[in-house]
């Protein structure tokens, strides 16, 4: 079973609660039952097991067993990732969480085909639902924080990572012979295109800002890759 994402303003000396999607989620699809047990998580980072005591139709009452240790890096990690077509975005975000990502900026730049302006209230909801279901089946310790979108030029002058990094087939420093070389950041940030890559006045802009362009290897990858 997945962990859920508990607040930490709802612990109580070694009781919790569940409400809301996760309850009934938990009740309604999952069947659970007092005695179950589950495994939390708190939005600030601290983990634990825990078991049912009460089921009702609006939350669920758990008693606290133990607290468990995190499971993620110290590396915060953000990825900046243009807006791309169809399902390929939501791919991204599921495996950006599963892969440790920290925060996820969605970018539109000058070959950015979907328009963010288009219902993206609802687009934005349901992206934090992806990465909440992402987050609750790898066991992360923290929830991702899913920004608004921001233009290309926003983008990159706003970032401040000790690591800036952009992808670009064509850049002469691979990506694992950069990092390599490079002393261990505290913070990185990955900047990623479109399918049709970032245009040329925006590779110089980035580079001006700091942003290092690095390649994937000699294979041509996916922009959701």
């Amino acid at each position: 079973m997945p962990q859920f994402f508990i607040k930490e303003s709802d612990i109580d000396g070694s009781t919790t609660v569940i409400r809301g999607d996760d309850c009934h989620h938990l009740i309604n699809v999952r069947r659970v039952k007092a005695g179950d047990v589950l495994r939390l998580r708190s939005d600030t980072g601290r983990g634990f097991t825990a078991r049912i005591y009460e089921v009702t139709r609006s939350e669920i009452q758990l008693t606290i067993l133990e607290e468990t240790a995190a499971g993620d890096g110290t590396v915060s990690i953000s990825l900046y990732m243009a807006l791309l077509k169809s399902g390929n975005f939501e791919f991204v975000l599921q495996k950006a969480v599963e892969v440790g990502v920290n925060r996820i900026v969605p970018v539109t730049s000058s070959r950015t085909v979907p328009d963010p302006g288009k219902k993206i209230d609802n687009k934005h909801e349901r992206w934090n639902k992806i990465i909440s279901g992402a987050a609750k089946q790898c066991f992360r310790s923290n929830m991702p924080v899913l920004d608004l979108p921001l233009t290309f030029s926003d983008a990159v002058k706003n970032d401040d990572s000790v690591m800036k990094l952009i992808a670009h087939p064509g850049a002469f420093t691979e990506l694992r012979d950069y990092l390599s070389s490079a002393l261990r950041p505290d913070s990185v940030s990955l900047l990623v295109g479109p399918e049709g890559g970032f245009t040329e006045a925006e590779l110089n802009s980035a580079s001006e800002k700091g942003w290092v362009p690095v390649n994937f290897g000699t294979t041509h990858l996916r922009a959701e890759t």
